[in-house]
């Protein structure tokens, strides 16, 4: 059995890093709470192994931990220590988010394994366990609340699996990449993950409104009764669902309560909502106390026409030809490699984006050399396809 370390103080966050900054690779996993138990996006829990032994770093104990934690960002920023993670983007926004940290040298299984072009899913890491180790790895503790005091020996033993095999699996997945002569593929890939960054959105409420339908005319009280939630939920430190649910927003929205009496009488919502000084705060949302300021429209750069819908006569029929030939070249990858490969290259979305910025804006280098060889392997003109659309 691997070593397992379980550091709670400053001074073993900073003795690890000193052991670890001399190891070449590094796995990592990190266990966060999303909205499910506290309000926001809280770190729980963060894995390391580097071979010989499991670190579980817990920052739920240190007073400051954007400060106590710093030995281990700067191996996470170290470009000369590789770290391996399995399906690492919610990490690395995590780490963006909460405290600036840019991780470097990127190896992900996730992104190994889906480059071999065998499925179009992401896979769990406990399936590519089984499918590349054959083993089975408990996951009965993945839901568990992460954030709560003290860790069982299930939840640590869960943790170090989720670090434990991802050398291995790399490794394995290399040579099978390397066999197909895709490694520089993966490289790519992977290299593009030191680009992912986290951005706030301004309008969260935009993205449940489509879900229920809501008219422009509701647009406003449902956006304030969202930012009323969402205000109450982190002062109260719960998730916006404890609050009350999501479906209560447009059932609100379209049965709103009359006064402060109505309110009390609602259903679903949590206790601290029926009295001060929040019962106050939805009694400005009845009917006779809503003032209605209308949803500002988005800026330019955030508006989102869809580019076919602004073509008509000649250059709608130039984008149709275009959409065309890559649903061609398309159906030839799918024959010449496999339909797998083929929606890597041109998912449909990647299609979209195509006809309107061109390939060589849209695709990475290993994708347009799959998309170029193909077009020319066919007789069909890549260059049709590989600059900006012309207005």
């Amino acid at each position: 059995m691997t070593d397992i370390q379980y550091i709670t103080s400053s001074t073993d966050v900073q003795q690890a890093a000193e052991i670890l900054q001399f190891k070449a690779r590094l796995a990592v996993d990190l266990e966060f709470d999303d909205m499910r138990h506290r309000y926001g996006r809280n770190l729980a829990l963060i894995q390391i192994y580097d071979g010989q032994q499991v670190y579980l770093i817990d920052p739920i104990p240190l007073t400051n931990p954007a400060h106590e934690l710093e030995p281990l960002w700067v191996l996470l920023r170290n470009p000369a220590i590789e770290k391996v993670f399995h399906s690492c983007k919610s990490d690395i926004l995590l780490l963006d988010e909460l405290y600036g940290v840019h991780v470097r040298h990127i190896t992900d299984t996730s992104v190994q394994y889906t480059l071999l072009g065998e499925s179009d899913n992401n896979i769990s890491l406990g399936r590519l366990i089984q499918a590349e180790l054959g083993l089975e790895v408990d996951k009965g503790e993945q839901k568990s609340n992460w954030l709560k005091r003290p860790l069982t020996e299930a939840q640590k033993l869960y943790a170090a699996n989720d670090v434990l095999y991802l050398f291995e699996l790399s490794d394995r997945l290399t040579a099978k990449l390397a066999e197909l002569g895709r490694l520089h593929w993966a490289e790519e890939e992977n290299k593009a993950l030191e680009e992912v960054r986290y951005s706030r959105d301004e309008r969260p409420y935009l993205r449940i409104a489509g879900k229920y339908r809501i008219q422009p005319n509701e647009l406003p009280l449902f956006r304030d009764l969202y930012m009323l939630r969402d205000r109450i939920a982190k002062e109260l430190d719960r998730p916006p669902y404890m609050v009350f649910a999501n479906d209560r927003l447009s059932e609100l929205v379209r049965a709103m309560p009359l006064d402060a009496t109505d309110w009390k009488a609602t259903r679903g919502l949590h206790p601290e909502l029926k009295r001060s000084p929040y019962l106050d705060q939805l009694a400005a949302l009845s009917p006779d106390n809503f003032v209605s300021v209308p949803e500002p429209p988005l800026p330019a750069e955030q508006r989102r026409f869809p580019f076919r819908r602004r073509l008509s006569g000649e250059k709608a029929s130039r984008a149709d030809a275009r959409e065309q030939l890559l649903t061609t070249l398309k159906n030839h990858i799918t024959n010449d490699i496999n339909g797998y490969v083929a929606n890597l290259v041109l998912s449909n979305r990647l299609i979209a984006d195509i006809i309107e910025l061109g390939a060589e804006q849209v695709l990475r280098p290993w994708q347009q050399t799959i998309l170029r060889e193909t077009a020319e392997r066919h007789g069909l003109a890549y260059s049709l396809v590989a600059e900006p659309f012309a207005l």
